[in-house]
């Protein structure tokens, strides 16, 4: 059980497929309504396959690309110069992700349904509050005359609902 990507080529290949189809999958059917046998039609894998790289089925997927995305987030945010250049890079990240806010919540499985689910919801939550804390660093250096987490906290909750509402149009 594992949330990074595996370092052997062919593991990597799968990874990659079934994280591809389960972010345009559970995107267009939702995470409930989508089956192992969609993602391994739509990664071009055998649904054995799947289950190799996922022991836990279709929750361990779900794990998996949560903690993908809090990654690609946390490096998507790395050196942000000002307030402006942190909201401009969280809107266009979640922009880029319509999925992130469920996926980084967890929000569609609980942690009682897989070990790896259990296992990302600390470490995503980890991953969060230390982005946290380097883009409040980030901003202090910078000479923000505001408290610098409270604005950061403040911004990306205003960005949080705004994605949300669009989201339920």
């Amino acid at each position: 059980m594992m949330l990074e990507t595996p370092t052997d080529r062919r593991k990597r290949r799968t990874h990659t497929a079934v994280l591809d189809a389960a972010r345009s999958l559970f995107l267009e059917h939702g995470y409930r309504s989508t089956t192992i046998e969609m993602l391994a039609g739509t990664a071009d894998v055998a649904v054995s396959s799947i289950y190799a790289n996922f022991a836990g089925g279709k929750a361990d997927v779900y794990a998996a690309l949560a903690w993908h995305t809090t990654t690609t987030h946390v490096d998507e945010m790395k050196g942000s110069t000002s307030i402006v250049d942190a909201f401009d890079r969280y809107v266009t990240f979640h922009r880029k992700n319509p999925l992130a806010l469920r996926l980084l919540s967890l929000y569609d499985v609980a942690t009682t349904e897989s070990e790896l689910v259990a296992l990302a919801k600390p470490r995503i939550d980890a991953a969060l509050q230390a982005l946290v804390e380097t883009v409040t660093r980030d901003i202090t250096a910078s000479g923000c005359d505001t408290d610098p987490r409270v604005l950061v906290l403040t911004t990306w909750a205003a960005v949080n609902g705004a994605v949300s509402l669009r989201q339920r149009g």
